[in-house]
């Protein structure tokens, strides 16, 4: 541009005062050939150049008068760059700059970031109260021993951590990693699994600009192209991440991370792929001494699912956790909710030791609810459940159905051969216990591989709704 207005200076110079020479040679020439001079058409003439002399003139002032105001703008740096280069290559040039230094920069800032995630461990607050936390000795020391890094040469498995839901599994396992700290890494697998690598990302604090390139970051701002075609915030990115960066922490500190995956439950549920995919990578982690993983999840299809997959032989045996006991029960009610000993006992005898149902209640009674009110709705929900099956069934199906809960109602457990012994037909059989677990009213015992009651609350509804079926 400035070459531009350069060129259009020199020409409104030097073409004009050119043109008003060589009118004045020609006239001269004419002139000594000629015999006679007409005065008063030389004196028109020179009236007329020195007229166009005077336009160009004023032409040039008024093309300079916006130059000076906007040189006078410009600052020195600004100046000396008019001077060199034109505006295309300044801008060419500043955007290669900002581009480098954004790329640098935006590296530079996700490097330190995910070190110190590993370096400090990452894992959520709780979701209540810290005060109301029941210390649980025994499982958070067995969960500690689990989640403590150690040195390449001592990793030889992953780890399943397997409960019920509302058993207390997500509280134990963030109270473990919490106090290991250092080289562990906690994810959350959210219910919409499309935002898993979202998840993954946020808990290594990655961010996903980091692998802008130059040419990438100049393609998109410059001409609108998308980066990686909507692939860019994917999990697998952020599981090579996480590779990259656990090698380099075993460097620095001479032992493995070690990755948790809780709520594995939706991805058995939503992407058993995914799930698959995640276990061969344990496994391969182990097999290199990078990290070790931890798969949080419930009893029952989640962890059958693992279970039947060739990767499951470098797992370690599981770990269950089980419902509070009774004395842990009281005393979580009573010291933790401030509740009456009575209050506590009714509700023991209603849930159990099921931690989230406990919490749940005594919330409901600190903001006015009557625990008659909270006994009548649970034991409802669990009436509405049996009552949808028995309407999926035959009547030969429904024998079997309720001398499955009846038998569960006098003894803890029910096993395989008690149910053969009771139903014949394997096609019977199978259809109900698919219809039991699916209504959460029946779980499968991990170590026995029994049939247990889901809750105590399953156990009081049958005992009070269905007495007369027993």
């Amino acid at each position: 541009m400035y070459l531009r207005y350069v060129s259009l200076n020199l020409k409104s110079i030097v073409f004009p005062r050119l043109q008003i020479v060589n009118k004045f040679i020609s006239r001269t020439l004419s002139n000594q050939s000629k015999t006679k001079i007409d005065l008063s058409q030389l004196i028109k003439s020179a009236n007329e150049d020195n007229n166009d002399e005077i336009d160009m003139n004023e032409t040039k002032a008024e093309q300079k008068a916006p130059e000076k105001i906007e040189s006078n703008r410009l600052s020195f740096v600004e100046k000396f760059l008019k001077n060199v280069f034109s505006y295309q290559i300044n801008s060419i040039a500043i955007l290669i700059v900002a581009g480098i230094g954004y790329v640098m920069y935006e590296q530079v800032k996700n490097d330190y970031e995910i070190k110190s995630t590993f370096r400090h461990g990452s894992c959520p607050n709780f979701k209540f109260k810290e005060e109301q936390l029941l210390e649980r000795k025994s499982l958070l020391n067995s969960l500690i021993t689990i989640l403590t890094p150690v040195a390449d040469k001592l990793v030889s498995s992953y780890y399943i951590v397997l409960g019920e839901h509302g058993v207390g599994k997500s509280t134990l396992i963030r109270q473990a990693a919490r106090e290991v700290g250092r080289g562990v890494i906690y994810v959350y697998v959210p219910s919409n699994v499309e935002k898993f690598g979202t998840a993954f990302a946020r808990a290594i604090n990655f961010d996903f600009k980091e692998h802008i390139r130059l040419s990438t970051w100049i393609e998109s701002t410059m001409f609108g192209a998308p980066p990686d075609d909507g692939k860019e915030e994917s999990w697998e990115r952020v599981l090579i991440i996480f590779e990259k960066y656990a090698i380099d922490f075993k460097k620095k500190y001479g032992c493995v991370p070690v990755l948790i995956f809780d709520n594995c439950d939706m991805l058995a549920e939503k992407n058993p792929e995914m799930l698959e995919i995640l276990q061969d990578t344990a496994k391969t982690a182990i097999d290199d001494s990078s990290w070790i993983t931890v798969f949080i999840m419930s009893v029952g299809v989640p962890f059958e699912q693992m279970e039947g997959r060739s990767s499951i032989t470098r797992a370690s045996s599981s770990l269950e956790i089980s419902d509070l006991s009774e004395e842990e029960s009281m005393t979580y009610l009573i010291e933790k909710r401030n509740l009456s000993q009575e209050m506590a006992k009714d509700l023991y005898n209603l849930f159990g030791g099921r931690i989230k149902s406990l919490q749940s209640a005594a919330s409901k009674l600190e903001s006015g609810v009557s625990f008659r009110t909270i006994r009548k709705s649970i034991l409802q929900d669990i009436a509405r459940r049996i009552e949808k099956i028995r309407c999926r069934v035959t009547i030969q199906e429904q024998t079997f159905l309720f001398n499955v809960l009846c038998i569960l109602s006098s003894q803890p457990e029910i096993t395989i051969d008690e149910l053969i012994e009771i139903e014949k037909d394997v096609t019977v059989r199978q259809k109900i216990l698919n219809e039991l677990r699916d209504e959460t009213i029946l779980i499968r015992s991990v170590s026995a591989g029994s049939y247990i009651y889901h809750s105590q609350s399953i156990r009081v509804c049958v005992e009070e709704y269905y007495k007369d079926k027993c």
